[in-house]
């Protein structure tokens, strides 16, 4: 299990602004390893969970496929094997 600090953070460390909250991709997990190490879930549709302690997000990384017009025509895979 790795963790990735993703999204506006890494983009305010690189401007020399303090982040105001981290957003973190999990490669190399699943949603049962996720939640046996505590982590709480809050999406319906995506493995998608808070820490417990530091209350930061953290997403299984995940691939989508394009597969109808729209914003609802997608194919999206989670899966432990995929890698940033």
């Amino acid at each position: 299990m790795k963790f990735y600090l993703v999204g506006g953070a890494v983009r305010d460390m690189l401007l020399g602004i303090t982040p105001k909250d981290k957003d973190w991709v999990v490669v190399g997990a699943t949603e049962d390893e996720m939640l046996a190490n505590g982590f709480i879930k809050i999406a319906a549709n995506f493995p998608v969970f808070i820490h417990p302690q530091t209350k930061q997000e953290y997403a299984l990384a995940r691939s989508e496929k394009k597969t109808r017009n729209g914003y609802h025509g997608f194919e999206v895979n989670f899966s432990k094997y995929i890698t940033l």
